[in-house]
């Protein structure tokens, strides 16, 4: 018997694959619905496809190109990006997991765990339900309670990511990412999800609703503010346990998240064939992750501490050498949730990138 806190897509997505396994799964959602509320923005590689065929109902928009913007330079590439109505994907994944034999307890808030137990609070009737469980999964966020039950250290830094939908026409077929001292440690980003309303959002380790206001005037001029979305995003670790006897971390609560995006949810599709062979098999999850997805991680991670040093003038230079034909080349053939082949190509293709190298760790 499996508990999964947390109907997130790492916590369904994990259901889904080992309800097909033949496990008697849990998974427990302390929301009405799954998919509320809405705390990303929603954009993926068509990586995504390797792990599930996403239906039309779940795809707002398809990006086929993304324009890179610096203080005084923007490039454009080719790239295959999915925009998804994160809510109904959350949904979809539910789903799937259900249709395979999970069962789904919504509106139920974990409370405690103990050796082959957990212990939750139906929030509609009050009553306290203690649940069998062989293995207790924590894919309940980056202020994950099963973590803090189970004493398995949690301390973590975090992204405030901040987001608006707006109605502002701009075309459906590029999004925009941008760069530079007005994004101190992360980014902007304008994201179409139809060909007059985008998703316009900004992450920040510390004055993120300042920074954010300011990149959302100069857009839009904080008009036609259709609803506003903000959440957590953890910087991955590469030293967080994941494991501690029969209760395991995935997801957000997990950190496996790409540090140069925020983007966590093929990192956690991914750790969720990880997880469920681990669970499956009796394996050892802390050096299995690490063996099939640290080495990534930790390469988007080093990028991250690469760019934090960067300065305007270094972000106008490293858009000036991706704008040759023979680097949007590499960058269509390859998306970022592949960094190894993708970095080795461009470094082939342009050496002078380890300039920027040299000046991050230099």
């Amino acid at each position: 018997m499996i508990t999964i806190i947390g109907a997130g897509p790492a916590g369904s997505y994990l259901a889904y694959l080992l309800a097909k396994r033949g496990k008697d799964v849990t998974l427990v959602e302390e929301h009405d619905a799954v998919g509320s509320p809405v705390q990303c923005t929603g954009i993926v590689t068509g990586s995504i496809e390797k792990f599930v065929t996403l239906p039309k109902s779940v795809i707002a928009n398809r990006c086929r190109k993304v324009v890179v913007v610096s203080r005084q330079r923007r490039m454009t590439a080719d790239v295959d990006e999915i925009v998804m109505w994160r809510n109904r994907f959350d949904r979809f994944l539910a789903d799937k997991a259900q249709k395979a034999g999970a069962r789904i307890l919504l509106s139920h808030k974990f409370l405690s765990s103990a050796a082959h137990s957990v212990t939750l609070k139906d929030k509609k009737s009050n009553e306290i339900k203690e649940v069998k469980a062989d293995a207790i999964v924590g894919a309940d966020g980056p202020y994950s309670a099963v973590a803090r039950a189970a004493g398995i250290p949690h301390n973590n830094r975090f992204y405030i990511g901040m987001q608006a939908k707006v109605k502002l026409k701009m075309g459906g077929e590029a999004f925009e990412t941008h760069f530079g001292e007005d994004y101190p440690g992360f980014f902007g980003w304008v994201v179409p999800e139809s060909e007059d309303t985008v998703r316009i959002g900004l992450g920040a380790m510390k004055d993120a609703q300042p920074l954010f206001y300011r990149f959302l005037g100069k857009m839009t001029g904080k008009r036609d503010i259709l609803c506003w979305e903000s959440g957590i995003i953890p910087l991955y670790n590469p030293r967080q346990q994941l494991q501690k006897g029969n209760v395991y971390l995935i997801g957000d609560a997990a950190t496996q998240v790409k540090a140069t995006t925020g983007g966590g949810i093929i990192p956690s599709m991914k750790a969720a064939h990880t997880l469920c062979d681990c669970i499956v098999h009796d394996r050892n999850y802390n050096l299995a992750y690490k063996m099939a997805s640290g080495k990534e991680l930790w390469l988007h991670l080093g990028m991250r501490n690469m760019l934090n040093r960067f300065s305007d003038e270094d972000y106008d230079r490293l858009l000036g050498l991706m704008d040759s034909g023979k680097v949007r080349r590499v960058l269509g053939r390859y998306d970022r949730d592949t960094p190894i082949p993708l970095l080795l190509n461009l470094a082939l293709r342009e050496p002078r990138f380890f300039s920027f190298v040299k000046k991050a760790w230099g």
